[in-house]
């Protein structure tokens, strides 16, 4: 008994430096798993590991860049406790990281209900941990927040669990680099570049990590980088409008000849959607009221409707175009009438494509089941049914900043707030009369 104690014993001191070993090798050869907040938060991290050390070393000091000489290594191994402020000193010299403040400022929702009533301004969220090391993210200071209206209804319909609390709002931003690590793509990478940027939905909606803050750090994947000269307004709106307006275009096969009618055509996405289908060479049809007519024919529709003076709307594009029917019926606004009227002015072969939510989200979910599935001959439209929820791509985003920097696009911007007037942002974008995007100013470009 007492000789298989001993082979126990010598086993799990044997496991003990083998963990000791790991722990050395993690801190000294990847600098991503280094802390730079004090030994208390590294020990958290890694507490297991920490709990069977048999050394103590301060691995927030040396674990901030790689050693390059294997000498570093005898020293480790030499010794019980490790003195190492020349070697600090030496690296301090060479890696220099960004100042960033611990906490910042963000809005965040903690119960479900209205904007107005729900989001709270916060002055010491957490701030993002600057990226190092082989790292593929990407620090960025916000400049400006480009506000959803889909955002509000989130705020209004998610239960609480399993959703993270407290939840930042909102997906898309313009901003500046403050660091990144070795992994990001290189057009990012440089501190001072003025970038367009995205959280990706799940990420956004589930852990509540969203942009509304001063700070965000972001996959390079999701950040693409603009022009010194574009505003940064303007640019914040890019990738939500643009990106979604691009793939309904791609989901019908918008191309030159065709006729489009866009409802919504004063929208964020219908403004940009009216632009993207004139440089396929398409006519367009604008829908939106008479107060956004110069607006929406500046943008360069063919013809304009106003659907105030033109009530009901399906009645009169049945009769106005019952004769010439569109080839595409693009819905920003997401009315039901429309599709379920649509034989009367839309082709055979036509679709009809919606990312409207103007009835909420249960509902508007329902009608797009039924207007995808339900047979004719128990009440069904004739004519194909889009509907979808379209994540950025970053690839689409570096295309439309591309056509904005040469001028063959714009994003028009509604209104711009401050970032403690967040408020009335969503106020405004609850109207559903915003001529464009509504943004959020964070920082200063």
């Amino acid at each position: 008994m007492s000789s298989s104690r001993s082979v126990n014993l010598v086993r799990f001191v044997r496991f003990c430096l083998s963990l000791e070993k790991l722990e050395r090798h993690l801190f000294l050869e990847f600098p991503a798993f280094s802390c730079h907040t004090g030994c208390r938060a590294c020990r958290s991290r890694f507490s297991f590991l920490h709990s069977y050390s048999t050394r103590s070393f301060d691995c927030c000091q040396i674990a901030q860049q790689r050693p390059k000489s294997p000498y570093f290594y005898r020293e480790l191994s030499s010794s019980s406790s490790i003195h190492h402020a020349p070697i600090v000193e030496e690296m301090s010299s060479r890696t220099q990281l960004p100042t960033v403040p611990p906490t910042m400022r963000a809005w965040v929702c903690r119960r479900r209900g209205p904007a107005c009533s729900t989001l709270e301004l916060v002055t010491d969220h957490p701030t993002p941990d600057v990226p190092t090391g082989s790292s593929s993210d990407v620090l960025i200071r916000v400049s400006n927040v480009s506000l959803q209206f889909s955002s509000e209804m989130l705020m209004k319909s998610l239960p609480k669990m399993p959703f993270t609390s407290p939840w930042v709002p909102e997906i898309e931003l313009s901003g500046v680099v403050v660091a990144a690590g070795g992994g990001a793509p290189a057009e990012v990478r440089d501190p001072g570049s003025h970038v367009i940027a995205f959280q990706n939905i799940p990420t956004a909606v589930v852990m509540g990590r969203g942009v509304l803050a001063e700070y965000v750090r972001l996959p390079g994947r999701q950040v693409a980088r603009i022009d010194d000269g574009v505003d940064m307004a303007s640019a914040s709106g890019i990738i939500g409008s643009g990106c979604t307006a691009l793939k309904m275009i791609r989901a019908g096969g918008v191309r030159e000849g065709h006729t489009v009618l866009v409802n919504g055509a004063s929208g964020s996405v219908g403004s940009v959607l009216v632009q993207l289908c004139k440089l396929r060479g398409a006519k367009v049809v604008g829908v939106a009221s008479g107060g956004n007519e110069a607006m929406v024919r500046d943008l360069g529709v063919d013809e304009f409707i106003d659907y105030r003076k033109h009530e009901p709307l399906p009645a009169y594009l049945a009769h106005q175009y019952g004769d010439k029917p569109f080839d595409f019926v693009l819905d920003c606004v997401g009315t039901q009438a429309l599709f379920v009227n649509s034989p009367a002015y839309l082709k055979p072969k036509g679709a009809f494509i919606n990312i409207g939510v103007l009835e909420g989200m249960f509902v508007t979910s329902c009608n797009a089941l039924l207007n995808s599935w339900l047979p004719t001959w128990l009440g069904g439209v004739q004519r194909r049914f889009i509907m979808f929820s379209t994540p950025p791509a970053r690839d689409d985003a570096v295309y439309l900043a591309r056509l904005i920097e040469e001028g063959r696009l714009r994003i028009p911007v509604d209104s711009v707030f401050e970032m403690k007037d967040a408020i009335r942002a969503y106020e405004r974008i609850a109207t559903q009369r915003a001529r464009g995007k509504v943004v959020v100013k964070v920082h200063e470009d």
